[in-house]
């Protein structure tokens, strides 16, 4: 707790000192070694730069890469990389055509899969009607079952009676 309480001291106490006064205080150089710091930093930087450029490089190839299979996948959406996009030899690369054809090609894989998210949820649908019948159907089976053993028990207790029941073939009349 003593120690909190230094440290907010020290800490007021600090910003407290001459705050009128903002003077920056630039490191000692000496003559000699300024280009040569200038120079390490130039080159510091460069290779920054270039290491940045490579990256950056490698991440859009990457993106061209996935758009381009993108393109392979969706119908009707080969057209959207021309040759320029594709590196065909001898074609020049026009930076704006590529931004063009890689919205395109993003545009049309959405609307694919839109239609895709429709159709899927029209399959699900239809499915579900389906088994609705297919319960339905079950029901109408078992309750001809159960009918059909009516039948035979009043067949039977007609034949008892001396009633010769009439035969009737209802699979054949349907």
């Amino acid at each position: 707790y003593q120690r909190r309480v230094r440290e907010a001291v020290v800490s007021t106490q600090s910003t407290q000192l001459d705050t009128t006064q903002h003077q920056k205080i630039a490191p000692m150089v000496l003559q000699g070694s300024t280009d040569t710091l200038t120079a390490q930093r130039s080159e510091r930087e460069e290779k920054r730069r270039q290491t940045h450029n490579e990256v950056e490089r490698r991440r859009r190839g990457k993106i061209n890469g996935w758009i381009r299979k993108l393109a392979e996948m969706v119908p009707n959406c080969k057209d959207e990389l021309g040759s320029k996009q594709r590196g065909h030899p001898g074609a020049t690369r026009d930076i704006s055509q590529g931004v063009k054809s890689n919205c395109g090609v993003l545009q049309k894989t959405v609307n694919f899969i839109q239609e895709l998210q429709i159709a899927h949820s029209q399959v699900v649908e239809r499915l579900q009607e389906q088994n609705q019948v297919l319960v339905e159907m079950a029901k109408v089976r078992e309750n001809l079952k159960r009918v059909e053993q009516e039948n035979q028990l009043f067949r039977s207790q007609l034949q008892t009676h001396g009633i010769e029941p009439i035969e009737y073939n209802m699979k054949q009349n349907l």
